[in-house]
């Protein structure tokens, strides 16, 4: 029994990474979606790759370095865990037919309904929120380090594709003014 308790906060872990996934990939395979194949363009490699070592890199801290979370640890990252899903799925529902993975001129529109009408990013914010959620949930040392990559990767990019969007969209800069990146009032 006690080796059941020992590994709870582990299986606890891979069943809100499963939720978060399996809900994203429901809504992303949706009939009618303009999901691109492909991995996009080099900025997705700046997310993808942190946040494969967010997910991994707490899970053999857990086994190989024996860190434990403390109740509250995985109580923050559980919502942080719930928040990244909702930012991503309500962000990508929000979106409908109108997400890429990579940036590019083709069929690009401006999404202001949903989330998009306060902030541009819900499924950045998502991913930042889930770089954050795997290391706190797990008590993670190391693995903190990839997600602050993963955040810097995620900013980097969120600047690129304003950019590009700036340069593209005529209508993007009035977006922009009376909309927040990620956080309202804040950024």
């Amino acid at each position: 029994m006690r080796m059941v308790l020992d590994y709870l906060p582990l299986a606890i872990y891979i069943i809100l990474f499963g939720g978060l996934k399996i809900s994203e990939r429901t809504v992303l395979t949706r009939p009618g979606n303009n999901i691109h194949k492909g991995w996009g363009d080099w900025t997705v490699w700046l997310i993808l790759v942190p946040m494969w070592m967010v997910l991994i890199g707490p899970v053999l801290e857990f086994i190989f370095l024996g860190n434990r979370p403390d109740i509250w640890e995985m109580a923050l990252g559980g919502v942080l865990f719930v928040g990244a899903g909702f930012f991503s799925v309500k962000g990508y529902l929000d979106l409908e037919k109108g997400f890429t993975k990579a940036i590019e001129v083709e069929d690009t529109g401006l999404v202001i309904t949903g989330l998009y009408h306060t902030i541009r990013h819900p499924v950045s914010l998502g991913n930042i929120l889930f770089c954050v959620a795997c290391p706190l949930f797990l008590a993670a040392g190391p693995s903190w380090i990839p997600a602050l990559v993963g955040v810097l990767g995620v900013m980097l990019r969120i600047s690129i594709e304003e950019s590009f969007m700036q340069r593209h969209i005529p209508d993007y800069a009035e977006y922009k003014e009376r909309t927040w990146a990620l956080i309202p009032y804040l950024y």
